[in-house]
């Protein structure tokens, strides 16, 4: 059924992660090999659905195997924007665009609630925040029309908008780069690392975590033989949550892309540097362009992403430079201060932003294709995933089951020539949104 044929090896550590007290993982193979259910990938998704089937089963047992380390993966590498907004909203045999985004804007609802009692119920330090200003911004004229657009979709779906005077724009944000801007909720900011750092060390007592564990192979129609790097595994059914690495389990071979972003960290900033990057203390910026940079005001340091690449993960000096050179854009009055962390994280991406969710084969369950939105998608998606696993009947995922999955993509080489053209088509086209 699988063999592994490849794995995002990352050249740096996550920003996110080197910023937290020193974590032990669960690296010692347990004593047992037979489990109920098997979870390849401990990221949102995988953890959320350990998580939910243990809730759902306490007498089962569940096992989650995770190739890298908790905090070091792509769910502890992104920028900690918690997002409920639709996604790419689709007609189809269910309703319309409009009735699609309705139903995928209630299931976020339900998934940022989650994680809030999550968090709240176990204690979980991961500085999120729903107050602090969370900010779309465009820099052309064209991106000032699509933010218009953006703005009315946002309202009739019931957000709350507040347009940014330019006095108020230039203020908030600390720069006149940009010259459209608004705020909408409910949105949220937070530590990525630390959210799944937490996730992760409050599951129930019936899933064992077992990190640095690499799947090499998958044999059996159920039970499923699960080999790895600490051996061989047995289970009943089996979950598959891995994300961009999904499809060497045989879960949407043609279906996804990985694509990889960048981030950097400044070291830690005084109050005169800080009061360079606006009013506020916190806030958080993405752009209306998707090749836009994504930035964050934190308590003492500054954050950006940007870039992209196909598949792997480009030079960290090439990045660095970049990163720096596009930062300065922005930010010409900051001091010349080095980035202190630059990472990458790898994503999965759809042609046409479906995200794959259901039983792909009998006990083999999967959600694949989080396009992005990871942090409450990914949530969300592994929560109802168990429950359909688990035969537990809910309108929300009847309503996960009414959208439309992933479309097909063309083999290799043709797959990564069309990605990289797309990508460099939209990197000029954004011309100064870049």
């Amino acid at each position: 059924m699988l063999n592994i044929k490849h794995l995002t090896q990352y050249n740096t550590r996550s920003g996110w992660n080197a910023l937290l007290p020193p974590r032990v993982p669960c690296d010692q193979k347990p004593a047992k090999t037979r489990f109920a259910s098997i979870v390849i990938g401990a990221g949102y998704t995988g953890l959320a659905a350990a998580r939910r089937s243990a809730e759902l089963e306490p007498a089962k047992e569940v096992l989650v195997l995770e190739a890298s380390e908790i905090g070091e993966g792509p769910s502890g590498r992104n920028s900690g924007f918690v997002s409920v907004v639709p996604s790419k909203p689709m007609a189809n045999a269910y309703g319309s665009a409009e009735d699609d985004a309705l139903r995928k804007l209630r299931i976020s609802l339900a998934g940022q609630e989650w994680l809030r009692s999550l968090i709240q119920e176990h204690n979980i330090d991961c500085d999120w925040d729903e107050e602090s200003l969370r900010i779309s911004a465009a820099a052309t004229p064209k991106g000032a029309v699509d933010a218009r657009n953006w703005l009315q979709s946002l309202r009739t779906w019931g957000f709350t908008c507040r347009v940014l005077s330019d006095e108020d724009r230039v203020a908030g944000l600390g720069t006149d780069y940009y010259t459209t801007a608004f705020d909408f909720r409910p949105r949220a900011l937070v530590q990525p690392a630390a959210l799944i750092r937490g996730l992760a060390a409050s599951l129930p007592a019936n899933v064992t975590l077992l990190e640095r564990t690499l799947v090499t192979r998958v044999e059996g129609t159920g039970p499923f033989q699960v080999q790895s790097t600490k051996g061989t595994f047995t289970a009943d059914r089996l979950f598959i949550a891995n994300n961009a690495q999904a499809r060497d389990l045989g879960m949407l071979p043609d279906r996804t892309v990985t694509i990889l972003t960048y981030a950097a960290l400044t070291p830690p900033l005084d109050g005169r540097e800080l009061a360079k990057l606006g009013a506020a203390p916190i806030w958080g910026m993405t752009p209306i362009d998707s090749m836009g940079m994504t930035m964050r005001k934190l308590k003492d340091r500054f954050l950006v992403r940007s870039m992209s690449s196909y598949g792997r993960e480009t030079d960290p000096k090439t990045v660095r430079n970049e990163l720096t050179r596009l930062y300065r854009n922005r930010y010409p009055r900051m001091n010349s201060h080095a980035f202190e962390y630059v990472w990458g994280g790898s994503m999965a991406f759809t042609g046409n932003g479906g995200f794959f969710f259901g039983e792909a084969r009998p006990n083999v369950f999967g959600a694949v294709g989080c396009n992005a939105t990871g942090v409450v998608r990914g949530t969300i998606n592994g929560k109802l995933l168990a429950e359909l696993a688990c035969r537990s009947q809910s309108q929300l995922l009847t309503d996960r089951l009414r959208q439309v999955g992933p479309n097909w993509l063309p083999p290799e080489p043709f797959r990564g020539i069309g990605a990289m053209s797309r990508m460099a088509w939209l990197r000029h086209k954004a011309g100064r949104e870049y």
